[in-house]
């Protein structure tokens, strides 16, 4: 019985990095823009994902974007790539960020003494996401509630993470686009 369910994760977990494959990492080798741009997309994606705006990431995104263009022109990037790499936050990795990002924020808080496990924290997080309203009204007052419940902390401690993530992103994409183009280039000739 042990050995059938191993087996079934092994093949779950296969299937899924297969299809992260397809969704996040072909698009980042066959993009047709400067490998700057495209790195940029993925840089900001993580940045995004790894920030509490679970639910309205998308737009957020989408207003970098059109920041960027209108700003500074030679910043943009492929929001659509940007969009698909908000997908590491998703309802099975919202709530264990969420506790890494208000016990790092309680930390560069100094407040020390509010450091909490896990399994005390979670009950506390689900008490936030049960409303019974529409999809757009439950998220403010899952946001709002967020806030009140873990305020400051979780807003400060998502910085370091998602900075350091996207930066790391940026700089593993831009070095992959360049390696496999380079690969593309020399079998070619």
């Amino acid at each position: 019985m042990i050995e059938g369910f191993i087996k079934i994760s092994r093949r779950i977990w296969r299937e899924s990095i297969a299809k992260l494959t397809v969704i996040l990492i072909k698009p980042v080798l066959h993009a047709l823009h400067p490998p700057e741009y495209t790195a940029r997309a993925v840089g900001v994606g993580l940045f995004v994902a790894f920030t509490p705006t679970f639910g309205i990431q998308i737009p957020i995104v989408f207003l970098l974007w059109t920041t960027a263009k209108v700003v500074k022109g030679d910043l943009t990037f492929n929001p659509v790539l940007a969009m698909a790499w908000t997908l590491f936050t998703n309802v099975l990795t919202v709530a264990p960020l969420y506790y890494l990002f208000v016990q790092t924020g309680r930390l560069m808080l100094g407040h020390w003494e509010h450091i909490q496990s896990y399994d005390s924290y979670l009950p506390r997080f689900e008490q936030t996401a049960y409303t019974d309203t529409g999809w757009i009204e439950g998220m403010w007052i899952h946001a709002i509630s967020l806030l009140a419940e873990f305020g400051v902390p979780l807003f400060v401690g998502s910085l370091p993470w998602a900075i350091g993530i996207g930066i790391c992103g940026y700089l593993w994409s831009l070095r992959l686009v360049r390696r496999h183009r380079a690969s593309v280039a020399r079998k070619q000739h």
